[in-house]
């Protein structure tokens, strides 16, 4: 039934979607330190606060997929059809009411985060900025999810590899002041940010309707069904608590970081994006992979679902070996690349070694994770995150980082050691086969 439907049909798209993703923050971030190293740091703050509320947009998308996925499994068309009104009408909402929220009270999170002076004000006025976008991400994130659950992830790239075009058009103009133009600084980067998600929305709003071919009813984004409901729900609310606890737990070991002073906050916005990099292989094999097992769970191919995680599993950590292996060693390259400063070179050093063994339990448990989900069974991977995120990452981190005196590296060590037990928890419950009991259509 699903010959057609491969990991690795879906893997490259959905791969190179997140790389050209992290290629434009990756660009953002090197523009900005040719100008000022220090506005990296502004611009991180922001991105963080913006992440968190992207995580939380991404809890109903999540929700949506796996019902859409189980539905077209179960050739069950009226219940998909459902789902993606209930999702793109909820998510809507929550996108503006967020963006107010953030543009009112934006001071105030930022010194939550205790960002230095030096670079409040550039991080306030690019985070008010950016708060506008958060109507549009929300739509956006159900809609990718969908148009991807159909199968049409090499649409999502294209859609990305020109919105990305758009931003950093606009990050040149903004930064480099070609033609006599003034210095927007990171004013004019959140701007370009706001035309590259305005042109992106339309793009894949026209791929929804015209290539995936779902069909749009607006009485159906007024009335909401509540058992279509209740099953988004089911998937999304502990995806959305599990990735809220992840978001909260990086902003207060960011806080740590940002205690720590400017340099190790400039490491921890530069060197996020390099684990990302190393990272983001075995996410797109996760991701991947949880659209083929909701089809196959919604079609009752609960052994065939099991067997295919697994593999999915060797894939994605053979696949991060080989990218921590190529940072590690090109490792000094990759600094002076980034032209940073000595200072810097050496908080950042040591999380190129830990890194080899991060990534390796991250991937472990995010695949495992997205397979939970997939098959219905959100909640188990809620709770260890909830567990191990602050039983662990943080106290763990503070005690190193903070009370020791280690610093950064003594922060990310209790990154590890969540990674590494979440993912064998998760995996002995994919092991018990409990979540065959958990389908949704």
């Amino acid at each position: 039934m699903h010959s057609n439907f491969s990991l690795k049909k879906l893997f490259l798209p959905i791969y190179l979607d997140m790389i050209l993703k992290l290629t434009t923050v990756m660009i953002n971030t090197y523009m900005i330190s040719i100008v000022n190293p220090h506005l990296v740091g502004a611009m991180g703050a922001g991105n963080q606060i913006f992440s968190l509320f992207v995580n939380v947009f991404s809890f109903l998308a999540v929700g949506c997929s796996v019902v859409v996925a189980q539905a077209i499994g179960a050739k069950n068309n009226k219940v998909a059809i459902r789902a993606i009104h209930t999702s793109i009408s909820f998510n809507s909402l929550l996108g503006f009411l967020s963006g107010v929220l953030v543009f009112l009270y934006a001071r105030l999170l930022l010194n939550l985060l205790q960002i230095p002076d030096e670079i409040f004000n550039e991080s306030y006025k690019y985070l008010r900025i950016i708060s506008i976008t958060f109507f549009i991400d929300a739509v956006a994130i159900v809609i990718s999810a969908v148009i991807r659950v159909y199968g049409f992830v090499k649409h999502i790239m294209i859609t990305s590899i020109i919105m990305n075009i758009v931003t950093i058009i606009g990050n040149i103009f903004a930064l480099f002041e070609p033609f006599g133009l003034p210095f927007y600084g990171l004013s004019g980067v959140g701007i370009s940010t706001i035309a590259g998600r305005i042109l992106g929305i339309f793009i894949l709003s026209y791929l929804l309707v015209k290539v995936v071919k779902v069909p749009i009813y607006l009485t159906l984004f007024i009335k909401v069904k509540a058992y279509i409901l209740k099953k988004i729900l089911f998937i999304g609310l502990p995806s959305a608590g599990e990735n809220l606890i992840w978001t909260v737990q990086y902003l207060v070991a960011f806080s740590f970081v940002a205690s720590m002073g400017e340099d190790s906050l400039a490491v921890q916005t530069i060197y996020f994006q390099i684990s990302a990099f190393m990272f983001f292989a075995s996410s797109a094999v996760g991701i991947a992979n949880e659209v083929i097992v909701g089809r196959m769970v919604g079609a009752k191919e609960l052994e065939n679902a099991y067997k295919r995680t697994f593999r999915s599993l060797k894939m994605g950590l053979a696949m991060t070996l080989v990218f921590v292996l190529f940072v590690y060693i090109n490792k000094n390259f990759i600094m002076n690349l980034l032209k940073l400063t000595p200072d810097i070179k050496d908080i950042m050093s040591p999380l190129f070694v830990l890194s080899i063994f991060l990534e390796l339990a991250r991937t472990q448990n995010v695949i495992m994770v997205n397979a939970l989900r997939a098959s219905g069974d959100a909640r188990f991977p809620f709770y260890m995150g909830l567990v191990f995120m602050w039983g662990v990452s943080i106290p763990l981190g503070w005690f190193l980082g903070i009370y020791l005196g280690y610093g950064i590296i003594g922060v990310w060590i209790g990154f590890f050691a969540d990674e590494l037990l979440r993912g064998l928890a998760n995996t002995f419950r994919w092991k018990s086969k409990k979540w065959q009991e958990k389908r949704l259509v």
